[in-house]
């Protein structure tokens, strides 16, 4: 009778213990599934927040250049209808996945999507403007060129010897990942200002070596220049006033035309929105004088 009570007790606490770790067990993992389905929840509301944020910032991004021109409003017409579709796919995703683990997948998948798409179209923005700009600017060099011819009938003999920069063009480069260049018009893509211009003949002017310097002043008005690049100062002539030069080159002058290019670069990419002037010296003198603005 006795070993029978034993034996009961025995039972009776064998299946309390197994009784205590099944209920562990259960709320172990019920702990687990919570906090998974927390954190897959949580990852769901940041994939949805990065995509329609990107949506936003696209359509403003690209639309800024709405207005510049018809080809221009043409192009944004379609990238509007594009981004449009891709809203529409996006909350026709959100509305019938169910599973929030494939949703969320999904959803980071298109945002890679709509971030080369925002790229194909602002590299096509891109050219657009280039070209607008040489239009432009070509223009210009024909209304300038004009001008300084007749300046030029109208100098002094004092001033005849003074060498002429004519015939400026002035470019912004973008540094692609293959380490060529290629045209931009943008300052946050721009690495390197190129300004090349022909030193005119003159038979009045003394052959020999000189100095040209260019001058790249930024809108704020301050003068692009670091010694560390080579940069320093000049004296302007008939004065004793120290002027601050971006570049300089020394040539070799014959008295005949003679066409020169000098690059100011910059790895980082620090150049700011605006016009930015190009003043160009040849031993002192202001020879010539351009412009280009980058949006």
């Amino acid at each position: 009778m006795e070993q029978q009570k034993s034996n009961n007790s025995k039972i009776l606490l064998v299946l309390l213990i197994a009784s205590l770790g099944l209920n562990a067990y259960l709320f172990t993992s019920k702990s687990n599934l919570q906090e998974s389905s927390k954190n897959e929840k949580d990852s769901l509301i940041t994939a949805r927040i990065d995509v329609e944020k990107e949506l936003n910032e696209t359509y403003t991004e690209l639309n800024q250049y709405k207005g510049e021109n018809a080809r221009m409003d043409s192009l944004l017409a379609v990238a509007n209808g594009d981004i449009d579709k891709y809203k529409e796919r996006i909350n026709e995703l959100i509305r019938k996945e169910g599973n929030s683990a494939t949703l969320n997948k999904k959803l980071k998948a298109e945002l890679e999507e709509l971030k080369a798409l925002r790229d194909k179209y602002l590299e096509q923005i891109d050219s657009l403007m280039v070209e607008n700009e040489q239009l432009k600017k070509e223009k210009t060099d024909l209304t300038a060129k004009v001008d300084n011819l007749s300046q030029n009938l109208e100098k002094t003999v004092s001033t005849a010897s003074v060498l002429r920069a004519e015939y400026v063009k002035v470019k912004a480069f973008k540094k692609r990942n293959n380490s060529k260049y290629s045209e931009t018009v943008m300052a946050k893509r721009t690495n390197k200002i190129e300004t090349c211009f022909t030193v005119l003949e003159n038979k009045i002017a003394k052959a020999g070596s000189k100095t040209v310097y260019l001058r790249i002043i930024e809108p704020s008005g301050k003068v692009i220049g670091s010694r560390a690049e080579g940069s320093s100062t000049f004296r302007k002539t008939g004065s004793t006033e120290e002027l601050l030069y971006s570049v300089s080159k020394t040539i070799e002058y014959d008295n005949a035309n003679q066409d020169i290019c000098l690059n100011w670069e910059e790895e980082e990419r620090n150049f700011v929105a605006g016009k930015y002037i190009m003043e160009i010296y040849v031993d002192g003198n202001l020879s010539g004088v351009s412009e280009i603005t980058l949006r």
